[in-house]
């Protein structure tokens, strides 16, 4: 997997876009005006006033340049414009789903939710068949078998088939995905876990909570995150400032203004010392000192470096 790093260009306020590898070595030099995270072995990229291609992990042209804005591939397929619309292609840069659409989510569990207004969204399958109406306000990603979807402002959970199975009673601004078969809802401004059934795996008690990863999820108690075991009991008390999910084992944890990298068991595996820091994607993590950002690798060595006041290329955040 190659990295994007950003270099800003004298006498403007715009970046280029290059690529480096896992070592920090510069595999693309910088000449994209934008880029996204690979994914697949494939990063969009564009040319200043040019529309988008795909590079491989050489660097060279995989897909000619001739869409709209950035996209990722999941599951074999990347939601990507042409003109005033949005479609899908393959890996191939092929249009397996024509642009049809004015907004078009990712695909996962061989499921996407699409819409032409912006307002009712639906379901269609990886060949862009319809599976279900355009019926729900907001959607998110397939997991374990159902979506979260909202409908008069109230969430549920829809299966496969387009079906409400959890009825739309949750209020906030959004329900979790279901992983490890629990999802964090929100009742009366209080969060909780619910099962696949809707019965409540953890009463509503917490100010907020992110998604179960690895067996643990962080649940946030007056203004401090802490870390809820699958027993429902807290395994880590709310100190933190901030808490991610985990992955690999480790988490982006933050205390006093200073960001740093945690274990489940709240022993520091990277000391916090960043102004700000975000997850790994594969071997390498993005992290900002002052004006700088950097790529660590998991045991915290630095790898590559900015310069001054150069564009900030965050991860994607998997849904």
């Amino acid at each position: 997997m190659l990295y994007p790093v950003s270099v800003p260009v004298g006498g403007s306020s715009e970046d280029l876009i290059g690529f480096i590898d896992s070592s920090g070595g510069e595999v693309v030099a910088p000449s994209y005006e934008a880029a996204a995270t690979f994914s697949a072995g494939l990063a969009a990229v564009m040319e200043p006033e040019s529309p988008t291609g795909f590079i491989d992990d050489r660097g060279r042209i995989a897909i000619p340049a001739r869409f709209k804005g950035l996209g990722s591939f999941r599951e074999g397929r990347c939601a990507i414009g042409a003109e005033l619309t949005v479609g899908y292609i393959d890996e191939r840069g092929e249009w397996v789903i024509p642009p049809r659409y004015l907004i078009c989510s990712p695909f996962t569990e061989g499921l996407a939710f699409v819409s032409v207004d912006g307002e009712g969204f639906g379901i269609i399958d990886r060949q862009g068949n319809s599976v279900a109406e355009p019926r729900y306000e907001r959607a998110g990603p397939f997991r374990n078998g159902l979506s979260a979807v909202s409908v008069d402002g109230k969430w549920g959970y829809v299966d496969p088939t387009g079906a409400l199975v959890i009825p739309c009673m949750f209020d906030g601004p959004r329900a979790q995905p279901f992983t490890g078969g629990w999802a964090g809802v929100n009742v009366d401004a209080r969060w909780g876990f619910v099962d696949r059934y809707g019965n409540w795996l953890v009463k509503p008690q917490y100010e907020d909570v992110q998604k179960f990863s690895e067996g643990f999820a962080p649940v946030k108690v007056g203004d401090k995150w802490g870390l809820l075991h699958m027993s429902g009991k807290l395994c880590l008390p709310p100190i933190f400032d901030d808490l991610s999910e985990f992955d690999c084992g480790i988490a982006v944890a933050s205390v006093a203004g200073k960001s740093g990298y945690v274990s489940p068991e709240g022993r520091w595996v990277i000391e916090p010392r960043f102004d700000g820091a975000w997850g790994f994607l594969g071997e390498l993590a993005v992290v900002e000192v002052g004006d700088r950002y950097s790529y660590i690798t998991r045991s915290g060595t630095i790898v590559w470096t900015s310069e001054p006041g150069a564009y900030v290329p965050t991860p994607p955040h998997e849904p």
